[in-house]
This record gives structure tokens, sequence and C-alpha cells, in this order.
């Protein structure tokens, strides 16, 4: 099966290659990858005990100018596709998935407009996304898909007001999209409602928020430049983006609370020591809980990032990162608890490590990330080696490995799941 779906998928991109030329279509790029991940844990709560990941994957992007028509071509149109055929033989399906679909336009040197299903991010942190409430995958960032596949994409309406002083980005999206999350089927997790770990047999349900036209989420990002120094105000509307709400404890229902987001961020150079310091902030306001006093519905809480990245000789590169996050009404959410509730901490903390280096002409990328918690007492590893070994090939080995001892910790409760993955991935 395997060599018959990677036989078809490699002629496929052959055959739209030779059409785009002889028929001068636009340009398809992409590429064609094997993934495969081995875990290394002993659990057997997920579906298949001894591997998390294994599939073949082919994806094509195509750009388009059209220039028939005046005002697109006088507009900069641009038409901008990319899809997914993907052979999951963990899951046992073929998909064929629409990673991106937009048209993006300047009407105005002023505006800039993006309309369609598309990727959004902003923020200044590496992993840790604060004012960034944008879907995510947290699933493949576990299991050792490439990074693109970390977040998630919306359909939305985009658009950019430009001034001397300062750019205005606006994000409206119609329809809500949530995190990716850990469900069971491929990991095994923390389910608070059965207080333990579980897999396959967690039945839990998640209710969306429903498509209406009051639902309709909305992101603002004011940013521009001080000098040397960026700086950036955000505000959200919308839901949480995790189901961290109980709709009805008994059935296992869970569902996305309304969420309003505050925040700030400043990035630029350090003084005298060199580098590049970022610092971000966020105020979390939970619509449907302001005061904290229900067990069922997130606390409001301030969430508090600084990071410091700095290159040094010979192609090294080292960063620090420092997040917490706050509960405000701690003392509330506590009465609010029942005698076999777990209960979440006032305060947590985070510490994170990307130790970065290039090799053999820049042909070799060696990475190494961490997240450590002092609060949970839990610590996660990320190394992950990339060779180019020409400029259409490109193989990657890597792993994902969970250290700690409590169930219920953001990292110790995947000590179940820890894996080795390799990528091969060959690009036209």
């Amino acid at each position: 099966m395997k060599v018959r779906v990677l036989s078809i998928l490699f002629s496929l991109s052959c055959f739209f290659a030779v059409c785009a030329n002889a028929f001068e279509l636009p340009k398809i790029h992409g590429f064609s990858e094997n993934a495969a991940g081995v875990k290394i844990s002993e659990d057997d709560k997920a579906n298949k005990r001894g591997i998390n990941l294994f599939e073949q994957r082919m994806q094509f992007k195509l750009r388009y100018f059209p220039d028939r028509i005046t005002v697109l071509e006088d507009w900069q149109t641009e038409v901008f596709l990319k899809a997914d055929a993907l052979m999951d033989e963990y899951a046992e399906r073929f998909f064929l998935n629409l990673k991106e679909a937009y048209i993006t336009s300047t009407p105005f040197d002023f505006l800039d407009i993006k309309v369609g299903r598309q990727v959004l991010t902003w923020g200044t942190g590496d992993y840790v996304f604060i004012n960034d409430m944008f879907p995510k995958d947290y699933e493949s960032f576990l299991i050792g898909r490439e990074d693109e596949y970390l977040k998630r994409p919306s359909y939305a309406l985009r658009a950019m007001f430009f001034s001397q002083i300062a750019t205005l980005d606006i994000a409206v999206i119609p329809y809500f999209t949530p995190n990716k999350a850990v469900t069971g089927d491929r990991l095994s997790f923390f389910d608070p409602l059965r207080a333990g770990i579980v897999g396959r047999v967690s039945d839990r349900k998640l209710l969306r928020p429903p498509f209406q036209f009051e639902n309709t989420e909305a992101a603002f990002r004011l940013y521009g430049t001080l000098d040397s120094y960026e700086w950036a105000g955000y505000y959200f509307r919308g839901f949480y983006k995790n189901p961290m709400g109980y709709k009805e404890e008994a059935n296992s229902i869970l569902y996305y609370p309304e969420l309003d987001v505050f925040g700030a961020s400043l990035r630029g150079p350090v003084p005298i020591l060199g580098g590049i310091v970022n610092g971000e902030l966020g105020y979390f306001n939970s619509r449907e809980d302001t005061a904290g006093k229900d067990r069922l519905i997130p606390n409001p809480s301030m969430k508090y990032l600084i990071g410091y990245k700095r290159s040094f000789k010979n192609d090294l590169e080292i960063g620090l990162q420092y997040y917490l996050d706050h509960m405000l009404y701690w003392d509330n959410y506590k009465e609010s608890l029942l005698a076999q509730d777990s209960r979440d901490d006032e305060v947590y903390q985070q510490y994170s490590l990307r130790i970065t280096k290039l090799m053999a002409r820049q042909t070799l990328r060696l990475s190494f990330f961490t997240f450590y918690s002092p609060v949970d007492n839990d610590i996660y590893l990320r190394p992950l080696i990339q060779w180019d070994a020409t400029d259409r090939w490109k193989v990657s080995l890597g792993a994902n490995i969970f250290i700690g001892q409590q169930t219920n910790g953001d990292y110790s409760q995947y000590t179940g799941n820890n894996n080795i993955y390799t990528r091969v991935r060959y690009s036209f």
C-alpha cells in the first residue's frame, strides 16, 4: 500500500508540473513526504500501541496573478491555493485537505485585503501563544509533523490599513475553528472528568459555537515601530480555542466558552549585551464568569511572556523564554470546587530553551527545544536534526520526550506518548 500511494502521489506531481509548462498554467510547487513515528513508551491506551505517525503526503501550492482583467491587475490581485493529499496509514484513511485558498488585493495604497481560507498568526512567542488566538493543531505538534502543521487555517476576511504612524490589522472570522486537541485516539491524555489518563475509551463530546452572526470572531492588532523596537496592541473577541467549559459533566459534554483578550507586545535589540528581547502580556476575560465563581468555566487570568534570543559565531543561536499564567480570582475558584475536583494552580510558570546550530555549510541543522515547568515539575524535550541532502531532498529525525510524575501536568500527562520520528521530503 505504501509503495503504491507514493507512486501515485509522485506521478501526480510530475503530471501537474508537465501540464503547467505545456499549457502555460500557473506553476505548481509543493513536496512529497513520507513520515513515520515510533512510540518508545509502554502505553496501550491509544488505538495503536507501537506507532502514532505513519503517512505519505503530497502538497501542492499554486500562485496565480490574473492579468486579463485590468482592475485585478491594477489592484495586484493574487490567487493562492495550497492543498494536501494525505494517506494516513495510522487512521487507515485517505484525506484531501484544503490548507489555504484565498485572494489578496490592494485596492488602495493604504489597504490590503485577504479573503478566504488562510493561516493567521501574530505575537512574539516561540511555541508560546498569548495574543495569537488563532487555531492550532497540537496533535500534529506532539507526534512529529512539520511545524507548519501546528497552525490551523481559518475562514476569514483580513484587512490591513497602513499609515506612516502605525498599521491596523483586522481579521473577521465568521466560522469558528477550534484547536485540534488530543482526543485519546492517537495520544493518551489526562481527562479531569475521569481523573486519570485516558485513550481510546475517552467519550468526551465537544460542542462548537454554531455558525451564527453573533458568534463571529474578530481580532485586531495595531502595530508599528519606535526607533528599533516593534510594538503592538491586540484585542480579540471570540471563544476559547480549547474546550475549557463543561456543559454537562455527567454526560462528558464540553464546550468553548466566550472570551475577550486584551494584550500588548514589544520586541527589539538589547543595548550593550546584543541580541533581541521580546515581551508580551494578555488579559483573558472569561465573559461567562468574570468573577471566577463558576467551577465549570475558566477563570479570568493574566498571562505574561518575556524572551531573549542571541546569535553567536559559527551559526549558533540560543533563545530563552519565561511564561507566567496567573488566575485572577483563585479564591473564588477554590471555594467553588467540589471534593472530587482536580485543582488548577493559581500561578503557572514555564521556562523554555531553544538551541540551534548550523553545520556543513548550513545544510545540517541541529535543534534542541525544551519546556520546563517548576509548578508541574515536568519537562518536554524536542530534539531535531535536519539535513538538506540537496536543494530538493530534506531528511529530518526528531523526538518528542515527556518527563514527569503528575498525571495532570501539562506535559507529564503525555509520558505514555514518547516517540521518535523521521520525515523524508522531496520538494518540486
